[in-house]
Protein backbone atom coordinates (compact mmCIF):
# COMPACT_ATOMS: atom_id res chain seq x y z
CA UNK A 1 0.00 0.00 0.00
CA UNK A 2 1.15 3.55 -0.72
CA UNK A 3 1.86 5.94 2.14
CA UNK A 4 -1.16 7.79 3.48
CA UNK A 5 -1.45 11.39 4.71
CA UNK A 6 -1.67 11.94 8.45
CA UNK A 7 -5.05 10.70 9.74
CA UNK A 8 -7.37 12.81 11.86
CA UNK A 9 -9.84 11.03 14.14
CA UNK A 10 -13.35 12.43 14.46
CA UNK A 11 -14.04 13.83 17.94
CA UNK A 12 -17.66 12.65 17.77
CA UNK A 13 -19.64 9.68 16.35
CA UNK A 14 -19.53 9.51 12.56
CA UNK A 15 -23.35 9.63 12.45
CA UNK A 16 -23.14 13.24 13.68
CA UNK A 17 -20.66 14.28 10.97
CA UNK A 18 -22.18 15.63 7.71
CA UNK A 19 -19.11 14.57 5.69
CA UNK A 20 -19.31 10.96 6.87
CA UNK A 21 -23.09 10.88 6.37
CA UNK A 22 -22.60 11.89 2.72
CA UNK A 23 -20.17 9.01 2.29
CA UNK A 24 -22.55 6.63 4.09
CA UNK A 25 -25.11 6.77 1.30
CA UNK A 26 -22.42 6.11 -1.31
CA UNK A 27 -20.95 3.17 0.61
CA UNK A 28 -24.36 1.60 1.26
CA UNK A 29 -25.89 1.62 -2.21
CA UNK A 30 -26.50 -2.15 -2.17
CA UNK A 31 -30.28 -2.57 -2.07
CA UNK A 32 -30.60 -6.13 -0.79
CA UNK A 33 -31.68 -5.10 2.72
CA UNK A 34 -33.79 -2.23 1.37
CA UNK A 35 -35.62 -4.54 -1.05
CA UNK A 36 -36.07 -7.18 1.66
CA UNK A 37 -37.81 -4.87 4.12
CA UNK A 38 -39.87 -3.07 1.52
CA UNK A 39 -41.18 -6.38 0.17
CA UNK A 40 -41.76 -7.74 3.68
CA UNK A 41 -43.79 -4.73 4.81
CA UNK A 42 -45.96 -4.84 1.70
CA UNK A 43 -46.34 -8.62 1.90
CA UNK A 44 -47.52 -8.46 5.52
CA UNK A 45 -49.93 -5.61 4.86
CA UNK A 46 -48.17 -2.87 6.81
CA UNK A 47 -49.72 0.57 6.36
CA UNK A 48 -48.30 2.62 9.24
CA UNK A 49 -44.59 2.02 9.78
CA UNK A 50 -42.15 3.26 12.39
CA UNK A 51 -38.62 3.20 10.95
CA UNK A 52 -36.38 2.99 14.02
CA UNK A 53 -32.92 4.35 13.25
CA UNK A 54 -34.15 5.67 9.91
CA UNK A 55 -30.77 7.12 8.97
CA UNK A 56 -30.92 9.20 5.79
CA UNK A 57 -34.52 8.23 5.04
CA UNK A 58 -34.05 5.92 2.06
CA UNK A 59 -36.54 3.27 3.25
CA UNK A 60 -39.01 5.84 4.62
CA UNK A 61 -39.28 7.62 1.27
CA UNK A 62 -39.63 4.35 -0.65
CA UNK A 63 -42.45 3.16 1.60
CA UNK A 64 -44.15 6.55 1.26
CA UNK A 65 -44.05 6.14 -2.51
CA UNK A 66 -45.79 2.80 -1.98
CA UNK A 67 -48.62 4.67 -0.26
CA UNK A 68 -47.67 3.94 3.34
CA UNK A 69 -47.39 6.38 6.24
CA UNK A 70 -43.96 6.33 7.87
CA UNK A 71 -42.53 7.85 11.02
CA UNK A 72 -38.74 7.81 11.00
CA UNK A 73 -36.80 8.26 14.23
CA UNK A 74 -33.05 8.68 14.60
CA UNK A 75 -30.98 10.32 17.35
CA UNK A 76 -28.31 11.61 14.95
CA UNK A 77 -28.87 15.17 13.80
CA UNK A 78 -26.80 14.83 10.62
CA UNK A 79 -28.77 11.74 9.61
CA UNK A 80 -32.15 13.38 10.22
CA UNK A 81 -31.09 16.53 8.35
CA UNK A 82 -30.25 14.41 5.30
CA UNK A 83 -33.51 12.48 5.66
CA UNK A 84 -35.50 15.73 5.74
CA UNK A 85 -33.85 16.88 2.50
CA UNK A 86 -34.64 13.54 0.90
CA UNK A 87 -38.29 13.72 1.99
CA UNK A 88 -38.65 17.26 0.63
CA UNK A 89 -37.02 16.32 -2.67
CA UNK A 90 -39.49 13.43 -3.02
CA UNK A 91 -42.43 15.69 -2.04
CA UNK A 92 -43.31 13.07 0.57
CA UNK A 93 -43.94 15.37 3.54
CA UNK A 94 -47.60 14.29 3.68
CA UNK A 95 -46.61 10.66 4.27
CA UNK A 96 -43.34 10.87 6.23
CA UNK A 97 -42.83 12.31 9.71
CA UNK A 98 -39.29 12.56 11.06
CA UNK A 99 -38.22 12.77 14.69
CA UNK A 100 -34.72 13.38 15.96
CA UNK A 101 -34.78 11.10 18.96
CA UNK A 102 -35.77 7.57 19.87
CA UNK A 103 -38.82 5.37 19.54
CA UNK A 104 -40.11 6.25 23.01
CA UNK A 105 -41.18 9.59 21.46
CA UNK A 106 -43.78 8.10 19.09
CA UNK A 107 -47.42 7.60 19.99
CA UNK A 108 -48.18 4.21 21.56
CA UNK A 109 -50.12 1.53 19.66
CA UNK A 110 -49.98 3.66 16.50
CA UNK A 111 -48.16 1.39 14.04
CA UNK A 112 -48.69 -2.01 12.48
CA UNK A 113 -45.02 -2.41 11.51
CA UNK A 114 -41.66 -1.50 13.04
CA UNK A 115 -38.40 -1.83 11.11
CA UNK A 116 -34.75 -1.54 12.14
CA UNK A 117 -32.68 -1.60 8.94
CA UNK A 118 -28.95 -1.12 8.49
CA UNK A 119 -27.87 -3.19 11.50
CA UNK A 120 -29.47 -0.62 13.79
CA UNK A 121 -29.96 -3.36 16.39
CA UNK A 122 -26.19 -3.56 16.83
CA UNK A 123 -25.87 0.09 17.85
CA UNK A 124 -27.56 -0.70 21.17
CA UNK A 125 -24.30 -1.77 22.75
CA UNK A 126 -25.48 -2.95 26.15
CA UNK A 127 -28.32 -5.26 27.09
CA UNK A 128 -30.19 -2.59 29.05
CA UNK A 129 -30.16 -0.30 25.99
CA UNK A 130 -31.30 -3.11 23.71
CA UNK A 131 -34.09 -4.12 26.10
CA UNK A 132 -35.28 -0.51 26.19
CA UNK A 133 -35.28 -0.32 22.38
CA UNK A 134 -37.39 -3.47 22.14
CA UNK A 135 -39.75 -2.19 24.82
CA UNK A 136 -40.16 1.07 22.89
CA UNK A 137 -40.90 -0.85 19.68
CA UNK A 138 -43.43 -3.05 21.48
CA UNK A 139 -45.14 0.02 22.91
CA UNK A 140 -45.30 1.70 19.50
CA UNK A 141 -47.01 -1.26 17.83
CA UNK A 142 -50.70 -1.99 17.91
CA UNK A 143 -51.68 -5.54 18.94
CA UNK A 144 -50.82 -7.88 16.07
CA UNK A 145 -48.15 -5.52 14.72
CA UNK A 146 -44.75 -6.86 13.71
CA UNK A 147 -41.10 -5.96 14.21
CA UNK A 148 -38.35 -6.92 11.75
CA UNK A 149 -34.63 -6.31 12.07
CA UNK A 150 -31.24 -7.84 11.34
CA UNK A 151 -27.94 -8.30 13.15
CA UNK A 152 -24.73 -9.73 11.76
CA UNK A 153 -24.13 -13.31 12.82
CA UNK A 154 -21.14 -13.38 15.20
CA UNK A 155 -20.42 -16.98 14.20
CA UNK A 156 -20.22 -16.06 10.51
CA UNK A 157 -17.58 -13.35 10.86
CA UNK A 158 -14.14 -13.47 9.27
CA UNK A 159 -12.12 -10.94 11.24
CA UNK A 160 -9.05 -11.59 9.11
CA UNK A 161 -10.88 -10.09 6.12
CA UNK A 162 -11.39 -6.76 7.90
CA UNK A 163 -8.24 -4.97 6.82
CA UNK A 164 -7.15 -2.45 4.23
CA UNK A 165 -6.20 -5.03 1.63
CA UNK A 166 -9.59 -6.77 1.78
CA UNK A 167 -11.95 -3.80 2.22
CA UNK A 168 -10.29 -0.90 0.37
CA UNK A 169 -12.58 0.76 -2.20
CA UNK A 170 -12.37 3.91 -4.30
CA UNK A 171 -15.72 5.48 -5.23
CA UNK A 172 -17.13 8.71 -6.61
CA UNK A 173 -17.65 11.42 -4.02
CA UNK A 174 -21.16 12.96 -4.17
CA UNK A 175 -19.63 16.43 -4.56
CA UNK A 176 -17.08 15.45 -7.22
CA UNK A 177 -13.81 13.60 -7.34
CA UNK A 178 -13.15 10.28 -5.64
CA UNK A 179 -12.68 9.06 -2.09
CA UNK A 180 -10.99 5.93 -0.82
CA UNK A 181 -12.20 4.00 2.22
CA UNK A 182 -11.41 0.83 4.14
CA UNK A 183 -12.06 -0.84 7.51
CA UNK A 184 -9.95 -2.48 10.16
CA UNK A 185 -10.85 -4.18 13.43
CA UNK A 186 -9.18 -2.38 16.32
CA UNK A 187 -10.77 -4.06 19.34
CA UNK A 188 -12.76 -7.19 20.22
CA UNK A 189 -14.31 -7.44 23.68
CA UNK A 190 -15.73 -10.90 24.33
CA UNK A 191 -18.93 -11.29 26.34
CA UNK A 192 -20.38 -14.76 26.79
CA UNK A 193 -23.73 -13.36 27.94
CA UNK A 194 -24.43 -10.80 25.20
CA UNK A 195 -22.03 -11.55 22.35
CA UNK A 196 -18.80 -9.79 21.33
CA UNK A 197 -18.45 -6.01 21.16
CA UNK A 198 -16.33 -5.30 18.09
CA UNK A 199 -14.91 -1.89 17.25
CA UNK A 200 -14.04 -1.23 13.61
CA UNK A 201 -12.16 1.84 12.43
CA UNK A 202 -13.33 3.42 9.20
CA UNK A 203 -10.65 5.15 7.12
CA UNK A 204 -11.59 7.74 4.48
CA UNK A 205 -9.27 9.73 2.21
CA UNK A 206 -11.32 12.55 0.67
CA UNK A 207 -10.88 14.23 -2.73
CA UNK A 208 -9.18 17.23 -1.08
CA UNK A 209 -6.59 14.94 0.53
CA UNK A 210 -8.01 14.96 4.05
CA UNK A 211 -7.70 11.63 5.83
CA UNK A 212 -10.45 11.06 8.41
CA UNK A 213 -10.98 8.10 10.69
CA UNK A 214 -13.90 7.13 12.91
CA UNK A 215 -14.30 4.22 15.31
CA UNK A 216 -17.59 2.34 15.43
CA UNK A 217 -18.36 -0.22 18.15
CA UNK A 218 -21.15 -2.70 17.41
CA UNK A 219 -22.62 -5.53 19.45
CA UNK A 220 -22.80 -8.94 17.75
CA UNK A 221 -25.53 -10.85 19.58
CA UNK A 222 -25.99 -14.57 18.86
CA UNK A 223 -29.41 -15.82 17.77
CA UNK A 224 -30.35 -17.29 21.20
CA UNK A 225 -29.70 -13.91 22.83
CA UNK A 226 -31.82 -12.11 20.22
CA UNK A 227 -34.66 -14.60 20.64
CA UNK A 228 -34.53 -14.34 24.43
CA UNK A 229 -34.55 -10.54 24.37
CA UNK A 230 -37.61 -10.52 22.10
CA UNK A 231 -39.46 -12.96 24.33
CA UNK A 232 -38.58 -10.89 27.40
CA UNK A 233 -40.05 -7.82 25.66
CA UNK A 234 -43.32 -9.66 25.00
CA UNK A 235 -42.84 -10.52 21.32
CA UNK A 236 -43.44 -13.85 19.64
CA UNK A 237 -40.70 -14.79 17.17
CA UNK A 238 -42.34 -15.90 13.92
CA UNK A 239 -39.42 -16.35 11.54
CA UNK A 240 -35.65 -16.20 11.28
CA UNK A 241 -33.51 -16.01 8.14
CA UNK A 242 -29.78 -16.18 7.54
CA UNK A 243 -29.53 -13.86 4.53
CA UNK A 244 -31.51 -11.49 2.34
CA UNK A 245 -32.66 -14.32 0.06
CA UNK A 246 -34.68 -15.70 3.02
CA UNK A 247 -32.44 -18.73 3.36
CA UNK A 248 -32.46 -20.58 6.67
CA UNK A 249 -30.02 -19.70 9.42
CA UNK A 250 -26.86 -21.84 9.41
CA UNK A 251 -23.77 -21.54 11.63
CA UNK A 252 -21.96 -19.47 8.99
CA UNK A 253 -24.91 -17.35 7.80
CA UNK A 254 -23.82 -13.72 7.35
CA UNK A 255 -26.99 -12.28 8.87
CA UNK A 256 -29.54 -13.02 11.57
CA UNK A 257 -32.84 -11.57 10.35
CA UNK A 258 -35.80 -11.83 12.70
CA UNK A 259 -39.53 -11.30 12.32
CA UNK A 260 -41.43 -10.97 15.60
CA UNK A 261 -45.00 -10.03 16.44
CA UNK A 262 -46.80 -8.31 19.28
CA UNK A 263 -49.63 -10.67 20.32
CA UNK A 264 -53.14 -9.62 19.32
Amino acid sequence: MSAHPEPHALPHPWTEDPEFVRLYDVENQGLWDFDFYRELVLELGGRRVVDIGCGTGVLAVALARDGLHVTGVDPAGAMIATARRRVRKASAEHRVDLIQGTADQVNPSSFDAAIMMGHVAQYFLYRAEWDTALSDAYRALEPGGFLAFESRNPHGLDHDAWDEESTRETQEHPEGGEFTSWLEVVRIEHDDADGPLITARGHNILPDGRYLTADEPLRYRPLPVLRDSLHQAGFTVEQTWGDWDRSSVTPDSPELILLARKPS
